[in-house]
């Protein structure tokens, strides 16, 4: 890529992250509330530890991670507003017109949902309303099965909300 194209795509990001923190703001949801250590170890096939913050404050973000060595190394899930989610899957577009490895692959979940696929790492959003969350199962895993995981765990968090 030309440096100059390159310069471009970062201000455009920046651009994107910028505008979309007031909303982001507002998505005050706290992901360790919409699933529990028994669903997560149950749609993974094993027992995981309660979920985690990142930092106490920060509620939007929560990590499941598994009691025993496994494939699976955690699972997170990450709550934001439906501007944000509107954003990214146009910044996601973005890269996969590009050519930049990624796909994209709709799913029928909620009022827009999507899997995110770049090299072997999957993520599933899903906005609902004005809430939009992704679920992500880290593991060496095929994607597939990743992609099942997370759907699993997708359909538990929209009955929650």
């Amino acid at each position: 890529m030309n440096p100059f194209r390159l310069r471009e795509c970062r201000l455009a990001v920046l651009g994107w992250v910028v505008a979309m923190l007031p909303m982001a703001a507002r998505a005050d949801v706290d992901a360790c509330k919409l699933l529990t250590a028994a669903q997560v170890g149950a749609a993974i096939g094993e027992a995981v530890g309660n979920g985690a913050y990142v930092t106490p404050t920060f509620v939007k973000t929560c990590t499941w991670t598994p009691a025993a060595s496994s494939k699976v190394k955690a699972v997170t899930l990450y709550t934001q507003t439906a501007g944000v989610y509107d954003g990214g899957k146009q910044m996601s577009e973005r890269m996969v017109a590009m050519g930049k490895g990624a796909a994209i692959t709709p799913v029928s979940l909620g009022d827009d949902a999507y899997y995110f696929v770049a090299g072997s790492q999957v993520g599933l959003l899903v906005k609902k309303g004005g809430v939009s969350f992704k679920v992500t199962v880290y593991a060496t895993l095929p994607v597939a099965q990743k992609e099942a995981l997370e759907l699993a765990l997708a359909k538990q968090v929209l009955a929650s909300l």
